[in-house]
């Protein structure tokens, strides 16, 4: 199965599944492409479940805090409605808008609205907490320098350091400064190392079984990522070359 897909020169080319829901998500996002007030509750993307359902996200942007903020939208049982986004042209904006309506009849946006909104007190909340120390790992800080501050990695025993920046990427250094673990907390992907692409943190926005973003600490994820999985493949590996 061939999807469509944008390039720079406004020309289209053919492309898998999960890429079509990454340029879906992207003209979602567009403000001028859909003429919407982005600071509304809004459809932030779909995922493709199975043949039968759709997962739905949904979004806003919170002039207060100058960032978007998600929440899940539930997830439908409709095969027509899978079957018409897998045949669905990106390239003709009415047919992507009309499908956008589709999508948009079958949201309860009260209840999207409260919890969106709940977001935003939350993220308001923990500004307010940004200058008292985290539990878990601010209380290591130890060297902070213009955007960027270093924090001991919790887990990974010494010479493991978190290199953070203020725009909420940053990555992770091993004590003989190989870099892991590069982050963006605006997108929520991160990459193991530089030779490997970028995955999705395993939220709910994202994932029908994934963990609820109020729960969930990004750092000791791919900390345990490094531990359960990198550390033991590349000791494995490093056994078999001798």
């Amino acid at each position: 199965m061939v999807f469509l897909f944008c390039l720079k020169r406004g020309k289209i080319k053919l492309l898998n599944l999960e890429k079509k829901l990454k340029v879906f998500e992207v003209i979602c996002g567009d403000w001028d492409y859909r003429n919407i007030d982005m600071t509304e509750p809004h459809l932030q993307g779909i995922q493709v479940i199975d043949n039968h359902h759709i997962g739905i996200n949904c979004e806003l942007f919170s002039p207060d805090l100058d960032e978007y903020v998600f929440c899940n939208g539930g997830i439908v049982e409709d095969k027509k409605l899978v079957k018409e986004f897998k045949k669905l042209n990106l390239n003709k904006q009415e047919e992507v808008l009309n499908f956008i309506s589709d999508i948009n009849s079958l949201i309860d946006w009260d209840k999207i609205s409260n919890d969106l909104f709940n977001q935003v007190n939350l993220e308001k909340e923990k500004l307010k907490l940004e200058e008292e120390p985290d539990e878990v790992y601010e209380e290591f800080d130890d060297y902070e320098e213009d955007d960027i501050t270093i924090v001991p990695a919790k887990k990974l025993g010494d010479g493991w350091n978190w290199y953070k920046y203020n725009d909420g990427s940053g990555c992770l250094q091993s004590p003989d400064g190989k870099e892991y673990m590069s982050y963006d907390l605006q997108t929520n992907e991160y990459q193991v190392t530089r030779d490997s692409h970028y995955d999705l943190f395993p939220l709910s926005y994202y994932y029908g079984d994934g963990i609820d973003p109020s729960e969930f600490n990004p750092f000791e994820y791919m900390e345990n990522e490094m531990l359960d999985y990198v550390l033991p493949r590349e000791k494995e590996k490093e056994e078999m070359s001798l």
